[in-house]
C-alpha cells in the first residue's frame, strides 16, 4: 500500500517503504466459512476485555456502524490498523499486512504483542473470500482509500469501520485511527490513554529539540529514477510537524487531492528545505549515489537524511501509537544530526 501513485506506479506500493507492496484494492466478494484452525487459535485472544458500553456506534466516512456486543474476531484492513488493536490488547484473528516483509506481518515495533498468537496474515489485495472465512464480528479499515464499492463488500460480511468523513484517502491521523478502533472494541479509555502516552513522547522530543521549531522539511521516496514528495495529509510529514517543523511551502502549494506529489528529475529542487528526508523504494540505486538527489542545495550542506534501515523507514511510515515512539528513538537523533 504505497502513497504514490502514476500509471506505472501504484499509490500502494507508496504508502509502503519497502519492495513488496505492489497491489492495488480489487477483489470480487464472497462468503464463507472455514475450518481455518491458524484464525481460531487467535481468537481466544482477539475479543475486547470490555463486556460493558455495548452497543456503541462509530460515525465514519460512510455513515455509521454499530457494533452490538464486544467484539471477538476482529479482522483488520487498514494500513496500521493491526498495531493500534495490538496496542489495545487485541489481537485480530487476521490482518492485511501492507510490507510483506516481516514472518509475523507485523513490525518489530509491534511483533511482541502477538504473543503466541497466530492470525491469518493477508497479503496483497483485499481478499473478501478470506475476511469472510474468519468469520469475523468487526473489520476495521480505518486508514484506507476510501473506496465506497469496498466498504459495499465488506459491511455484507460483518459491522465494518472507516476513517472520519472528513479525512481524505489515506490521510486519517493517528489519533482518529486510534480513537475510532478503541471505541469500536469497547476500550476508548484504553485508546485515550495510548494517545496520551504518544502525544506526550512527541511533546518530550520536540522540547528536547527546540531547534526543529519552524524549520522546513521535505519528506520523499524515490524509486527507479523518479521522486515523489509528500505533502501535509500524509503521515510522515505530521511525523516531523509534531516536532516542531512546517513542511515545504513550495510542496505544499503544489498539492491537490492526494497525499504527495509526483517529481521529475528536472523539478527535485523542489525537495531543498532546512532537511530534506528521503527513503529509497525498489530497484533504487543508492540514494548516496544519486547524483540528481545530491545536487541539491541541502544535500550539498549536508543536510539530507537518507533511511537506509528498511525497519526505520517503515516505521515512519506507519506512524502508529506503536510505531511511533520507536522511531522517535532511532530517527531523532538523525535529524538532530543532520540540522547540526
Amino acid at each position: 500500500m504505497s502513497r504514490f501513485s502514476t500509471a506505472a506506479f501504484s499509490r500502494r506500493r507508496f504508502l509502503a517503504a519497502s519492495a513488496g507492496a505492489t497491489a492495488t484494492l480489487l477483489a470480487a466478494a464472497a462468503c464463507g466459512d472455514s475450518d481455518d484452525d491458524t484464525a481460531d487459535s487467535a481468537s481466544s485472544s482477539s475479543g475486547s476485555s470490555a463486556s460493558s458500553g455495548f452497543p456503541v456506534t462509530i460515525e465514519h466516512k460512510f455513515g455509521s456502524t454499530t457494533v452490538e456486543k464486544a467484539p471477538e474476531r476482529v479482522v483488520s484492513l487498514g494500513w496500521a490498523d493491526a498495531d493500534v488493536l495490538l496496542a489495545l490488547g487485541v489481537v485480530p484473528v487476521g490482518f492485511l499486512d501492507w510490507f510483506k516483509v516481516w514472518d509475523a506481518g507485523v513490525g518489530p515495533w509491534a511483533q511482541d504483542k502477538l504473543g503466541s498468537s497466530k492470525p491469518t496474515v493477508m497479503t496483497g489485495e483485499v481478499n473478501f473470500e478470506k475476511v469472510a472465512s474468519l468469520r469475523p464480528d468487526l473489520i476495521t479499515f480505518v486508514q484506507s482509500d476510501g473506496a465506497k464499492a469496498t466498504w459495499e463488500k465488506l459491511k455484507q460480511l460483518a459491522p465494518s469501520i472507516y476513517g472520519p468523513a472528513a479525512a481524505p484517502a489515506w490521510g486519517v491521523t493517528w489519533k482518529d485511527q486510534t480513537e475510532y478502533i478503541a471505541k469500536s472494541v469497547g476500550k476508548l479509555a484504553d485508546g485515550q490513554k495510548l494517545i496520551d502516552a504518544t502525544g506526550a513522547a512527541f511533546a518530550k522530543a520536540k522540547a528536547a529539540n527546540p531547534e526543529f521549531a519552524g524549520k522546513t522539511v521535505a519528506v520523499a521516496a524515490a524509486y527507479d529514477g523518479k521522486y515523489g514528495a509528500y505533502v501535509g495529509q500524509d503521515a510522515r510529514v505530521q511525523f516531523m510537524q509534531a516536532l516542531g517543523f512546517t513542511n515545504s511551502p513550495k510542496l505544499e502549494a503544489l498539492k491537490k487531492e492526494s497525499f504527495y506529489i509526483d517529481l521529475s528529475k528536472e523539478r527535485v529542487g523542489l525537495l531543498d528545505a532546512d532537511v530534506t528526508i528521503v527513503f529509497g523504494l525498489a530497484s533504487t540505486t543508492p540514494l548516496a549515489q544519486d547524483t540528481v538527489l545530491q545536487s541539491i542545495p541541502s544535500a550539498k550542506a549536508g543536510r539530507l537524511v537518507i533511511i537506509d534501515d528498511a525497519d526505520l523507514a517503515n516505521a515512519f511510515s506507519t506512524n502508529s501509537v506503536l510505531s511511533i515512539p520507536w522511531t522517535i528513538e532511532k530517527f531523532v537523533p538523525q535529524i538532530k544530526k543532520a540540522l547540526a
